[in-house]
């Protein structure tokens, strides 16, 4: 199996795209990410925490290989997506799993980021979001990893709006699809690429304060629109929105025979490593909601790598095979 897979565009994506397209407003509404997938926790003393909340909205049309939504099993169980899964990654297990949606007002452009990965014994089921990024980001249980691929979709025909990723690391040249988006699909490994959405719309608009408890609504008019509160803090137009589509499906059989990760497993790894770079800290009595050691943690895997050109986490020195 290809663990590196290049990014393989798909089109046409859809038998019928408009069919798709119709989704978004026949399953409004949609809640904020910041509520939806925190990306991890804040620090307010931190002025990159400070920054106000993009108008950026997420819902789920299918888990664990299940439509939520009518029409979702064609997104799902889509031979165009699968046939590019196998062909990237050198396999002939795709399974798909998830599809969520994402929903943009116009807005500044979005963090570089990986996606959230998971891990045999630890997944987003039984643990925090932010938790399980600082697993991805130290680089200690890629043995334990869920290999996934991801094809990507998009829906809007305005100024910016661009998906930019970076499938060789970030010192390496940026590639990029732009709108006006048609039928067209890519296939690649978010979990272990970074990517980014680009600034939508007017750069100079001002977006709306939200908070993670602001919905975006439709009106079934062809207009947007952004609540909170019973408050409507911004009305779009349909063709100021963009709209996208995640897929994600996993690959391939188990690359290792470790076991599956427990929290005390989990927490055995960290805390050598952290032992090993020498870092004064307290073990947590419960790991998945302290807030001093999700900031720790961050600190050390996530802040540390600095996006330090590189794909991948940098690998700890310390040798860990005590501890597989």
């Amino acid at each position: 199996m290809n663990l590196n897979p290049k990014p393989i565009r798909i089109e046409p994506a859809f038998a019928d795209r408009e069919q798709v397209r119709a989704m978004f407003m026949r399953n409004a509404p949609y809640r904020a990410l910041a509520a939806y997938a925190p990306e991890g926790v804040k620090d307010e003393t931190r002025e990159e925490d400070k920054k106000p909340l993009l108008p950026w909205f997420r819902g789920d049309w299918a888990l664990d290989g299940k439509p939520l939504v009518e029409g979702a099993e064609l997104i799902l169980h889509n031979r165009n997506f699968v046939e590019a899964a196998k062909s990237a990654f050198g396999t002939s297990f795709v399974n798909p799993e998830f599809v969520a949606v994402n929903i943009n007002g116009p807005s500044p452009a979005g963090r570089t980021h990986m996606d959230n990965p998971s891990f045999y014994g630890a997944t987003r089921v039984d643990y925090p979001l932010p938790f399980l990024r600082m697993m991805g980001f130290s680089g200690l249980f890629d043995a334990w990893r869920v290999v996934r691929a991801s094809t990507l979709c998009w829906f809007y025909e305005g100024p910016g709006g661009s998906f930019d990723y970076w499938p060789e690391g970030l010192d390496s040249p940026m590639r990029t699809e732009q709108p006006p988006f048609g039928n067209v699909a890519l296939c690649a490994d978010t979990d272990r690429v970074y990517h980014r959405i680009g600034a939508i719309g007017d750069p100079d608009a001002a977006s709306p304060h939200i908070s993670p408890a602001a919905q975006i609504h439709s009106d079934g008019d062809g207009n947007w629109l952004i609540l909170e509160n019973g408050e409507v803090l911004a009305t779009y137009p349909s063709h100021a929105i963009r709209f996208s589509i995640l897929w994600k499906a996993a690959i391939g059989d188990r690359r290792t025979n470790t076991g599956n990760l427990t929290l005390d497993r989990i927490m055995a790894i960290f805390t050598a490593d952290l032992r090993h770079r020498r870092v004064d800290f307290q073990v947590p009595s419960d790991p998945l909601v302290d807030t001093e050691w999700i900031l720790l943690l961050q600190r050390i895997y996530a802040d540390s790598s600095g996006f330090c050109g590189k794909q991948f986490p940098p690998p700890t020195s310390m040798r860990l095979s005590h501890l597989l």
